[in-house]
């Protein structure tokens, strides 16, 4: 991870719960679940929820050895200043099974800015972006204020746990 100061979220990349109704959701904000289901096991901190036509969606950012899945991006072309935001995959409610909540941590909710969205809608289709996320993340990141013109930087990175916390 480059280590970059970051700007403030933009608005349209915070968190927005507006018009929804948390308690209809089995999760929380801050909690850590670990996922086992057939020969797979991995972490997630539940971090936003959405519910569209499609139904409820909660939305987790990866765990990898206490580290987040992130990515650093340039909020301008001009004197760039660097962007840290967070990967979430949403998982629809009616497949979250086969976790257990290992803690709950408190997270400071203006840290959280989306940096990219995917949809899972079953438990393989989770475990696939977690493992598309690894892979990226074997890349060497471009720093955020260089490649700006390339048309497909490598942004994603790593971000260590305490970086959400309050």
């Amino acid at each position: 991870m480059s280590s970059a100061s970051s700007s403030p979220i933009p608005d349209m990349m915070k968190l927005n719960w507006e018009g929804i109704a948390l308690e209809r959701f089995p999760v929380k904000f801050g909690q850590v679940l670990k996922f086992d289901h057939e020969n797979f096991q991995l972490k997630a901190i539940v971090l936003d929820f959405n519910e569209d036509e499609g139904g409820l969606w909660i939305g987790f950012c990866f765990i990898n050895e206490e580290q987040l899945f992130g990515r650093q991006i340039p909020s301008g072309l001009f004197d760039p200043k660097c962007l840290n935001l967070l990967d979430l995959t949403y998982l629809h409610v009616e497949a979250l099974t086969h976790y257990e909540v290992v803690e709950t941590l408190a997270v400071n909710k203006s840290k959280v800015g989306i940096g990219s969205q995917s949809p899972a809608k079953d438990l393989s289709r989770l475990k696939i972006s977690y493992d598309q996320g690894i892979e990226q993340r074997k890349k060497e990141q471009i720093p955020f204020d260089q490649g700006l013109m390339d048309l497909d930087p490598v942004r994603e990175c790593y971000f260590d746990l305490q970086y959400i916390k309050k």
